[in-house]
């Protein structure tokens, strides 16, 4: 699945590394748990207004043609991948075969722009052992690096640690670490967005009059938005999860920007609106290509 449109100046394609579809929609009560904070019956009252048990659960890849190059943000779960169960394997590792759709090859790439390390971020760009993108500077905010990097035993953390310290290993010196705020690449600007991750980021398209926000996981569905507070297992700090997620989210609303969701289903575009202390997703019109942030 390929999407095209433009931010500004810049053009952008979301690729899609693969969607499950049912039966194999994953259950809410996997993503939304009493551990995390989620009452059971809460949990079960909005699955109830939703009409609806399971989220689906995209993978959207962001590719960017900047001045200095073509860069994507994320590069999904990749190929040969079996770590959600045998079921997963066909469903995705799409996204290379998303980019020859697109007219990329794995040489034109010259970034990649990590929102974290998580495998399901990270595994599609070394999945086969080494760099899928050989031309490509990788960039990863430091303190993701730095803690993947350590000895880890938070049982959350531990199915990632091998894409991670995959992708660390391989980009090798080419890979750059950030600080919030950073400039990326030309019109790509870093924004905190941590608790997910420690250094887990958002990133902010700039072209003349016209913004977008790519959000990576600061929600995986529309009920993180009318239940902001609700977190996930994979929420490194819960807290500083849900403080990050109602800033983008108030920020986003009230200017009205562009979202790129990571998540959400293909392409993960679209906008929030205000809902008094919650919110609603707005997804865009896919026959529509989109010009204004």
């Amino acid at each position: 699945m390929i999407y095209r449109f433009s931010v500004g100046r810049l053009e952008c394609v979301v690729v899609s590394d693969g969607q499950p579809q049912p039966p194999w929609e994953p259950p809410l009560d996997q993503y939304f748990t009493p551990e995390a904070g989620v009452p059971e019956d809460e949990l079960q009252a909005a699955a109830t207004d939703e009409g609806r048990s399971t989220l689906t659960c995209g993978y959207n890849c962001l590719f960017i043609k900047t001045s200095d190059g073509l860069a994507v943000v994320d590069t999904g779960l990749g190929a040969s991948f079996l770590g959600y169960g045998e079921y997963i394997e066909p469903l995705v590792g799409k996204l290379e075969g998303g980019m020859a759709g697109a007219g990329f090859s794995r040489g034109d790439l010259a970034a990649v722009v990590f929102t974290h390390l998580h495998q399901d971020h990270a595994r599609g760009a070394t999945w086969s052992g080494e760099v899928r993108f050989p031309a490509a500077t990788a960039y990863a905010h430091a303190s993701e690096v730095a803690f993947w990097s350590e000895p880890l035993e938070l049982p959350s953390a531990l199915p990632h640690v091998d894409a991670a310290r995959a992708a660390i290993r391989e980009f090798g010196a080419k890979l750059q670490p950030f600080e919030h705020g950073a400039e990326l690449l030309p019109g790509v600007h870093a924004v905190a967005a941590t608790g997910h991750t420690p250094g887990h980021t958002a990133l902010l398209l700039k072209s003349g009059e016209e913004q977008l926000l790519c959000v990576g996981d600061t929600f995986y569905d529309p009920l993180q938005l009318t239940h902001p507070n609700w977190a996930t297992p994979w929420d490194l700090d819960r807290s500083s999860s849900i403080a990050s997620r109602r800033r983008i989210l108030e920020w986003a609303a009230d200017e009205r920007l562009l979202l790129h969701a990571y998540h959400l289903p293909f392409p993960g575009l679209g906008r929030v609106s205000r809902n008094g202390t919650s919110f609603t997703w707005q997804p865009v019109d896919r026959t529509e290509q989109v010009r204004r942030g």
